[in-house]
């Protein structure tokens, strides 16, 4: 059932019995001490950049006092906040709801089953109705995959080189992709055209199988009514909903995850080999299409072999469970590394050039690394998004509701870390917090790279759901339930509100995917049926991008015919160029706010 089973007390609900059971005194206090020390190194790195750090280690002599006095400010306000942090978690973690056990909610069987057919079924409606109406502009990594995916063979020999490097036909390309994803785009382009919707049904179909992959997880996790309440959280999560619309191969790391858990988690719960194995080919297999799949393996091998408070295991058998987890992961990978047959950029090379150390050379400071620290310890929850092509830049990424469910999930896991699931939502954490650091402060929190935490976020909110309505007595256990389904609910409409309606036409988001390219080539697309068109070089953010959405037509509107009489020609200038010999300002390309990014210049061609 989806429900989810009532695996922690079969009878909790039905006696009107709810557990509270309190972790360790130990793992308390040393969750605290961790709780305090990220709140101090937060407060101490945020408030030398709100002071600006040269002003703390200048040597001028005469500036002594002055520093003394902002050095001391800072020192009692990190202290400050390391003690309110760590206090505050505290006395959480010994209150009633701290100590609440997560209790399946008080609905019937059919009811939970209900509430999660319907979440996923509207969350998959609402991002698969109006993917061809939106007006997302195209980013050049994006439609730069046209092209080495048409043209693949569609055979083997494609895999001689296991990657392709992107952008695709430029001097020195800084990326690549795995030549999978490209065989999956190319049968996407094949059923769909070469149209918006051919280019983005991969991320569609991605994130329609994590609602479903993410359900199962919080089925096979939580009490009854966890898959329900992960699925009622996923299908309105506004950064989950964007990264199914533009997340292209990021977005199918999630359900691969998901898969490779609820496989580690049969092999935790059976002592057995095969489904690590399994586990690990799936995450493997992810690392032919995004390299955030390496931070899963680590998260998941962590998990392995992690202790079980529930189902003790010796420790040679978590090794041995481990072992042949990575086993899995070495052996789908192993292509990356094994056909290489003329490779011309390596497989780590965007991460070997963007990494905190990379950082460091340039401003030759150690600042990226405390600001890195700094902020991966509160992202990608609660940041906002500093790209508007990935979220809204102006809004927390979870919302009040969802995030205070997610923060009380979480600390709940910190309260009872050896529950299983607390394992999991701790290891993917850790693996994504270090991660983070490592891939260094610019872009922080980088909700794209980090896509694959949308189902784990939602299944951690789903646990802080049933650990505040198992508060609830019996007599209004129900009321309880049925509050949080409204909540949830009125929650995920407001972020579905948000991903259809807001986002796509915010300005941040155009800047953050340079639209400026994207609308002018679909200007020269316009013209094309009426002449000649040529677009002058380096007109805008990327001259791959402009030319790509003018040979493909990638816009929503209607092309008209090519139409007949005296031929014209016309060429796309940047604004502000003045007519020459017979032409005549024909279109100023502008976009919704104003802004004029070029004009289209046309005449005449004589007979």
């Amino acid at each position: 059932m989806i429900s989810g089973p009532r695996r922690d007390s079969e009878t909790q609900r039905r006696s009107g019995m709810v557990p509270r059971e309190l972790g360790t005194s130990w793992s308390v206090s040393t969750a605290s001490v961790g709780v305090g020390v990220a709140g101090g190194w937060v407060a101490v790195v945020d408030l030398a950049r709100w002071i600006r750090p040269v002003l703390l280690i200048d040597p001028e002599t005469s500036w002594s006092v002055a520093r003394l006095a902002l050095g001391l400010f800072v020192a009692a306000g990190a202290a400050g906040a390391a003690a309110a942090a760590a206090g505050l978690f505290f006395l959480w973690s010994r209150s009633l709801a701290g100590r609440a056990e997560p209790a399946g909610l008080a609905l019937s069987g059919r009811a939970l089953v209900f509430i999660a057919i319907l979440s996923i079924g509207s969350g998959a409606f609402f991002r698969g109705a109006f993917l061809a109406r939106l007006e997302i502009p195209q980013l050049e990594d994006e439609v730069n995959l046209i092209g080495p995916a048409l043209g693949l063979s569609g055979t083997w020999a494609d895999f001689a080189n296991s990657i392709r490097p992107i952008p695709y036909g430029v001097p020195n390309p800084h990326e690549m992709i795995g030549v999978i994803y490209l065989r999956a785009l190319r049968r996407s382009l094949v059923a769909w055209g070469t149209t918006p919707i051919g280019l983005r049904f991969p991320s569609l179909a991605a994130g329609v199988i994590s609602l479903v992959t993410g359900t199962l997880l919080g089925h096979a996790l939580l009490p009854a009514g966890g898959g329900a309440m992960t699925a009622l959280i996923l299908a309105g999560m506004r950064w989950h909903f964007i990264l199914s619309l533009t997340g292209w191969h990021s977005i199918w790391i999630a359900p691969l995850a998901d898969l490779s858990a609820l496989l580690l988690i049969a092999a935790r719960r059976r002592h057995a080999a095969v489904p690590a194995f399994l586990a690990g080919l799936l995450v493997g297999l992810g690392c032919h299409l995004y390299l955030s799949a390496w931070i899963v393996s680590a998260a998941l091998a962590a998990f392995a072999v992690c202790p079980d408070a529930e189902r003790p295991e010796a420790i040679a058998g978590r090794a041995r469970r481990g072992a042949v987890f990575a086993a899995g992961v070495l052996v789908a990978a192993a292509p990356l590394f094994l056909f290489t047959e003329g490779r011309v950029v390596p497989y780590f090379g965007r991460a070997s050039r963007h990494s905190v150390f990379a950082e460091m050379r340039y401003t030759r400071s150690p600042a990226p690394l405390f600001a890195a620290a700094a902020d991966a310890a509160v992202s990608p929850w609660l940041l906002p998004e500093p790209e508007g092509r990935h979220d809204l830049p102006d809004r927390s990424r979870l919302g009040p509701i969802v995030g205070a469910a997610v923060a009380i999930g979480l600390a709940g896991a910190l309260v009872r870390p050896r529950r299983e699931r607390s394992a999991l939502f701790l290891c993917h954490a850790a693996a994504a917090f270090a991660a983070a650091v490592a891939a260094g402060h610019a872009g922080l929190p980088n909700g794209f790279r980090f896509g694959y935490l949308t189902t784990v976020t939602a299944t951690a909110g789903a646990a802080g759901v049933l650990q505040l309505t198992s508060l609830a007595r019996p007599a209004f256990a129900r009321a309880a339930a049925l509050a949080a389904v409204g909540l949830l609910a009125a929650s995920g409409a407001l972020g579905v509100r948000d991903a259809l309606l807001v986002w796509p036409y915010h300005r941040a988001t155009f800047d953050s995917f340079h639209g400026e390219d994207t609308l002018m080539g679909i200007a020269a697309a316009r013209w094309a049926p009426y002449g000649a068109v040529s677009v002058a070089p380096r007109l805008g953010r990327s001259d791959l991008t402009i030319d790509t959405v003018r040979r493909y037509r990638l816009g929503s509107e209607r092309w008209p015919d090519p139409a007949s009489g005296r031929p014209r020609a016309f060429r796309i200038a940047g604004a502000g160029t003045m007519p020459v010999g017979g032409e005549r300002i024909v279109e100023r390309v502008r976009d919704p706010w104003g802004r004029e990014w070029s004009v289209i210049l046309g005449r005449a061609e004589p007979r």
